[in-house]
């Protein structure tokens, strides 16, 4: 966790005649305070136009979104981010150096799967991943495991996890089986132990006789460590149990579960067979392909890339018009208008490259990115100004859910500062900050009701008057 510091200002008198207004930007202000990051640095002098002496810019080399692998599933082509497949095992080495036309076959998945997983890595923070069923998770993890994108496999699974618990316990055993998924046994085994059936033919049938016996072996052993706890605990609290049945009986219930749901856990790691599958793990490898290749025809979706090229202080930046939520706003307040469409978007000259980077690193974040995304309070800041100028609601949204919960210590001030900014924020969380800033010792400053603003400070003087009288008394 990061925090600011700020200097201790002399205190204004509250009758100053300088009256606070919400369109000042005070000194202590956490939006005049640059990033904590270095600012990113001019161009080259080789990119400047030596003639009209204009930046004629250079490709952000993190922003830049242009370079694309194409592959063939089925009879279904795909334009994949090529630095998605260079994380792939599997075929990260035969990746053209450059674009030939020619699409890498990857067989024993399907198009629908495909989709999936491309649906899966696209997924970005701001949005949120919940959205997606257990058949596109699933999907997605074929393909992970067939391309051997190790990053995006682990994020699945963990995923995964809890989905799986509301599944009937088999279901998830033959998922874990056919993913290679693990981490998955464990769970699903505990419930088939634990509960009050022992396993039906036709369930001994989809376990096999190895794990059946196992499951056996542990139910046996649960049924006498259940008698043995019992009849401990009736002969220990024998004279309690005469005069009050009732509250013991349950009493002993309660720590008869809890000792059996020790036991079974142990049981279980014990018997290996269930909680190690009976595979290998297999590198994945590209295979050629057996048979022709039929021709490949392009996706509708996955083929075109809608993307935008933008200009901001020199650099040129090349990202998916979706990533925005109203991409109309790019071209309504660039600066002047460009009579060629294919010539980038320029963007206001007051906004800074480095601030863009922090906006564009928020909105293209991943779930499964590592390290995960970690930004100091003024950074978040810088990106919930430009989310707000850009009308980015699922940014806004989301830098504001992530202020709340990485900054609890934080001082109220700037955290009521960033709500400010930020519009609409959970109510609750307001409200805590506006009742820690009336029970602190001293008044509001000018300075902090020019940063907090008029409704908050309202809000603030209200509950002070209440907390002050309920002191006194």
């Amino acid at each position: 966790m990061s925090h600011v510091d700020f200097s201790e200002d002399d205190l204004v008198d509250a009758m100053s005649s300088i009256s606070p207004t919400s369109s000042e930007v005070d000194s202590q202000s956490l939006v005049a305070k640059s990033p904590s990051r270095p600012p990113t640095p001019p161009p080259p002098a080789e990119f400047i136009n030596p003639e009209t002496e204009e930046i004629v810019g250079l490709k952000h080399s993190n922003f830049y979104f242009s370079r694309f692998v194409i592959v063939q599933v089925e009879s279904t082509l795909y334009r994949i981010p090529r630095p998605l497949m260079e994380h792939s095992e599997a075929y990260k080495d035969q990746i053209p150096s450059h674009d030939t036309g020619d699409p890498l076959y990857v067989d024993d998945i399907s198009t629908r799967e495909m989709e999936a997983f491309l649906d899966v890595s696209d997924s970005r923070l701001v949005t949120g991943d919940d959205h997606f069923t257990f058949q596109q998770w699933a999907g997605a993890l074929a393909v992970a495991n067939r391309l051997g994108v190790s990053q995006i496999r682990k994020h699945v699974i963990h995923r995964l996890q809890t989905a799986l618990s509301c599944l009937d316990p088999f279901d998830c055993i033959d998922a874990a089986l056919k993913y290679r998924a693990q981490d998955w046994l464990f769970h699903p085994f505990l419930r088939i132990c634990e509960r009050q059936e022992p396993l039906s033919s036709a369930e001994i049938l989809r376990l096999g006789s190895e794990r059946s016996s196992a499951v056996g072996r542990i139910r046996e052993k649960l049924l006498a460590h259940k008698n043995h706890l019992e009849v401990t605990w009736l002969r220990g609290r024998l004279s309690s149990l005469r005069k009050q049945p009732v509250v013991k009986s349950v009493s002993m219930s309660g720590a008869v579960a809890v000792a059996l749901a020790t036991e079974v856990k142990r049981l279980i790691e014990l018997e290996t067979i269930l909680t190690e599958p009976d595979f290998e793990a297999v590198p994945p490898s590209a295979q050629p392909s057996i048979g022709p290749i039929p021709n490949g025809v392009p996706h509708p979706k996955y083929w075109q890339a809608d993307s935008k090229t933008l200009k901001v202080g020199g650099y040129l930046y090349q990202i998916p018009i979706t990533y925005f939520d109203q991409p109309a706003l790019l071209e309504n307040r660039q600066d002047g208008l460009s009579v060629d469409p294919c010539d980038p978007i320029t963007l206001p000259q007051d906004i800074a490259a480095s601030d863009w980077d922090i906006l564009l690193e928020i909105i293209t974040a991943r779930p499964f990115d590592q390290p995960q995304l970690d930004l100091p309070l003024v950074s978040w800041i810088t990106g919930l100004s430009l989310a707000i100028r850009f009308e980015v609601e699922s940014a806004r949204k989301y830098i504001l859910q992530r202020i709340q919960s990485d900054f609890p210590t934080e001082d109220p001030i700037d955290l009521l500062e960033a709500v400010k900014i930020g519009g609409s924020a959970p109510s609750d969380w307001v409200q805590s900050l506006h009742a820690d800033l009336s029970r602190r010792e001293s008044s509001l400053t000018s300075q902090e009701i020019r940063r907090i603003g008029e409704d908050a400070t309202a809000e603030v003087l209200k509950l002070r008057d209440t907390f002050l009288l309920t002191k006194r008394r």
